[in-house]
């Protein structure tokens, strides 16, 4: 018995190196292979124009409004959301202080065109008495304004020592509380707002001074040809302060510039609003944009004025109607992909800025046949060639192409080639019918 096991073991021995040896070769012959392979560029056909390409809708005008000039908010007349026209007031600045300026350059003027006209009329003795009678009677409200513009500074100096005192204290201990400071803060400002105004009442009664005594020189002495001209460049002097008072009122009405949809606001009444700060955004949404980012291989297919299909993910079944509107010359920054805008007419508002889109192409593959780039094109023998990558070799297929555009060509009517085919891109001189390939 043990003899006969003894002969068994050779026997094993030799079928198992038997086996062993056709993988070994098989391993060396397939390493050989894989060495042998050209490396290729490839594209897989039908994902140039099927896909279409992706973009983001954005509005189609965006305006930050802001105001020209600064003051306090007295009311803000639409909420985010609101549909809006060019010219609708928006914002309401208080008024009070401008109107009062109107009034002012108003009577100002008035005064300075009759000036003008009595002067070039000359004067009688009566209305030199009537003139004295209007300087005394000008100076007597100018004192009567000059006590209260002291007695106004009285208040507002006593005001300003208790405010700078509170605040003091605010700042440097806590025994101040807040509201304190700002029962102290609004006593001053009213303080303060009271001498301006008397200031002011101050200034209008000195210059009916002014000009009261004037009138009465130039009606004792009679008028000479500058001061005419003088009296003149006064009227439009005060003509174009009346215009810019106008303006300050005009500009305290904030109105939207272009019909849309307010999509911020950051405002609220009571607040200051400072010149050149974002007080509500207005987007208009009809129609939208779509904003594409385009490779440098497919931008030849984009022509500014064709048309297009537009597709959003969240309204599978409906297809929007676009155009192209610009195609940039310039690529972008640190890439070699090129801006390109879509318009879209969205007047029910379905389309929302931020949202994903696909934008199609009008001559898809399937109305002019597959599109090939050019650079995959092989020309032997008086025919066109291209490579089709079949497992780990390649196959030249015979093709009839016509041009597209400068980079791309159709090609009809073709078994070997259908969508999702890779196909080899700038095939070397080396490459033939059957050689084994790499894809890079």
């Amino acid at each position: 018995m043990r003899k006969k096991q003894m002969t068994w073991i050779p026997a094993i021995l030799s079928l198992a190196i038997a086996v062993a040896l056709p993988g070994c070769g098989d391993a060396g012959s397939n390493a050989a292979g894989a060495s042998s392979a050209l490396s290729v560029k490839a594209i897989k056909l039908g994902q140039s124009s099927d896909a279409g390409f992706s973009g983001k809708i954005i509005p189609d005008q965006e305006n930050k409004i802001v105001a020209k000039a600064g003051g306090k908010v007295a009311d803000v007349k639409v909420v985010e959301g609101a549909v809006v026209k060019k010219g609708d007031v928006l914002v309401q600045l208080e008024t009070d202080d401008l109107t009062s300026q109107v009034k002012q350059a108003e009577a100002g003027l008035i005064a300075s065109k009759a000036k003008l006209a009595d002067t070039q009329a000359g004067a009688r003795s009566q209305e030199i008495q009537g003139l004295e009678s209007a300087v005394q009677s000008a100076e007597a409200a100018l004192n009567q304004v000059n006590a209260g513009v002291e007695q106004a500074k009285s208040g507002f100096d006593l005001a300003q020592k208790s405010y700078n005192r509170l605040r003091n204290m605010y700042d440097s201990t806590s025994t101040v509380t807040k509201e304190d400071m700002d029962k102290g803060t609004y006593e001053y400002e009213k303080a303060k707002a009271a001498y301006d105004q008397v200031q002011a009442q101050q200034q209008g009664a000195a210059a009916q001074v002014t000009a009261a005594k004037s009138k009465l020189e130039l009606a004792k002495i009679g008028a000479t040809g500058n001061t005419i001209e003088a009296l003149q460049a006064d009227v439009d002097r005060l003509t174009a302060g009346l215009e810019l008072a106008n303006n300050a009122l005009a500009n305290a009405s904030i109105v939207s510039p272009i019909d849309g949809i307010v999509s911020k606001r950051s405002v609220q009444p009571g607040e200051m609003a400072q010149p050149g700060v974002v007080l509500l955004t207005v987007v208009k949404m009809d129609p939208v944009q779509v904003e594409l980012s385009v490779p440098e291989t497919q931008i030849g297919k984009m022509k500014a004025g064709s048309p297009v299909d537009v597709k959003v993910s969240n309204l599978p079944d409906k297809t929007f109607q676009g155009k192209i509107e610009f195609v940039s010359p310039v690529s972008n920054a640190n890439s070699t992909t090129f801006p390109v805008k879509v318009s879209v007419s969205n007047p029910d508002g379905a389309l929302l800025a931020g949202m994903l889109a696909e934008v199609h192409l009008k001559d898809s593959p399937q109305q002019a046949g597959l599109e090939v780039p050019k650079s995959a094109l092989v020309k032997k023998d008086n025919k066109t060639f291209v490579y089709v990558i079949q497992g780990d070799a390649v196959k030249a297929v015979e093709v009839s192409a016509t041009d597209k555009n400068a980079d791309w060509v159709y090609v009809k009517d073709n078994a070997n080639l259908k969508d999702n085919v890779q196909i080899v891109i700038n095939p070397s001189e080396q490459l033939a019918d059957g050689n084994k390939v790499k894809v890079e």
